[in-house]
C-alpha cells in the first residue's frame, strides 16, 4: 500500500475537527471532497480507522497507529506551503500560539525578538492550552508556550520546559497570604475552560486533597476568570506571575495554599527540529535560551 500525503493530511484533519464537515471547512474544500479520500485511505489501509458511535468519531487501533505519522505530513505540507508561498527576501513568519497565563512571561521577550530581527515578522496567537497544543500538531503555528496539564498527550512535540509557577488562590480585597488547601472548600471556584493546564492541574491536586470547593462556576479564558474574580464573583486558581500587578495594587489578594505540587508548569512546545521554519530558533533562543531569568 502507498497512502498519498494528501489523503493523510485529511485524515488528521477529520480527528482533529471531530468530523468530515468541520474538516472541509478547514481545508477549503467540498465535504464529498474529503469523504472520498477517507474511503480511498481506508481503501488502502484494508481496514477502517475511524468509526462513528452515539459519543462521536472514534480511532480504532489502526487508527491510533496510524494518525501520529498522518499529523506529522500534515504538519510538513502545511510548512511547505507556507514556505513556497513567501516571496523572495521578504520577512521569516514566525508564528507562536500563548496561553493567556503565559503571555505576562513571555510577551515582553517575543517583542524583542521581533525588534532584534528586521527580517522577523512575528505573530502571537492567544488561546487556551489545548488549543495552543493542536495548533502546534496541526502546523497552524509553528510554537507555543503555555501551561502543561498533569497528564501529557502522547505527540512527537519537542516539550521544553520554562519554569514553574505557585498557582495561588485569587480573591478581591485583603485576605490571608497563607492558608491550608480546605480554604478552597468554604469558595466558590472560577474556572477557566476545560483544556486549561493551570484548571486540569488544580482540579487533579484538589481531588486527591478531598478539597473540593463548595460551588464551581466556568468563566472561560484566564483573564475573564480574573475580571471576576476582581468583581467578587467568587476565587480564582491562577499563577502567581498572572496576577501579581492587581495584587500589588491591592484590588486582589493572592493566598498561597502550601502545596508544592499546585505548580503551574510553564514549557515550549514546537515540532521536531528538523520541521521547524527558518526564524523559529532566534525565537525558542529569546524565550527558551534565557528561561532561568525569567
Amino acid at each position: 500500500m502507498r497512502f498519498s500525503a494528501d489523503q493523510l493530511a485529511v485524515f488528521a484533519a477529520v480527528v482533529e475537527h471531530g468530523g468530515v464537515t468541520r474538516a472541509a471547512g478547514a481545508l477549503n474544500v467540498t465535504q464529498p471532497a474529503v469523504s472520498a479520500r477517507m474511503r480511498s485511505l481506508q481503501a488502502l489501509a484494508g481496514r477502517q480507522l475511524i468509526v462513528r458511535t452515539p459519543r462521536g468519531l472514534e480511532l480504532t487501533p489502526a487508527g491510533e497507529a496510524l494518525l501520529p505519522h498522518a499529523r506529522a505530513v500534515a504538519r510538513a505540507m502545511g510548512r511547505a506551503e507556507r514556505a513556497i508561498a513567501l516571496p523572495e527576501a521578504s520577512e521569516l513568519q514566525v508564528s507562536i500560539a500563548l496561553s493567556e497565563a503565559a503571555v505576562p512571561l513571555v510577551a515582553a521577550r517575543l517583542a524583542h525578538a521581533a525588534l532584534e530581527a528586521p527580517r522577523l515578522e512575528l505573530r502571537v496567537v492567544p488561546c487556551d492550552a489545548s488549543t495552543a497544543v493542536s495548533a502546534v500538531v496541526a502546523g497552524e503555528v509553528d510554537a507555543a508556550v503555555t501551561v502543561a496539564g498533569p497528564d501529557p498527550p502522547e505527540d512527537d512535540l519537542v516539550r521544553r520546559p520554562l519554569l514553574v509557577d505557585e498557582i495561588v488562590l485569587v480573591r478581591a480585597g485583603p485576605h490571608e497570604p497563607v492558608a491550608s488547601l480546605a480554604a478552597v472548600e468554604r469558595e466558590t471556584i472560577l474556572w477557566q475552560a476545560r483544556g486549561s493546564g493551570v484548571r486540569a492541574t488544580a482540579e487533579r491536586v484538589l481531588e486527591a486533597a478531598g478539597a473540593w470547593p463548595a460551588r464551581s462556576l466556568e468563566i472561560g479564558s484566564s483573564l475573564g476568570v480574573l475580571a471576576a474574580a476582581a468583581a467578587g464573583h467568587g476565587a480564582a486558581l491562577l499563577p502567581r506571575r498572572y496576577v501579581e500587578s492587581r495584587v500589588s495594587t491591592g484590588e486582589l489578594t493572592a493566598t498561597s495554599l502550601r502545596a508544592s505540587d499546585l505548580s503551574a508548569r510553564f514549557e515550549w512546545l514546537a515540532a521536531p527540529v528538523e520541521h521547524l521554519g527558518a526564524g523559529v530558533g532566534r525565537v525558542f533562543e529569546a524565550v527558551v535560551g534565557r528561561a532561568d531569568s525569567l
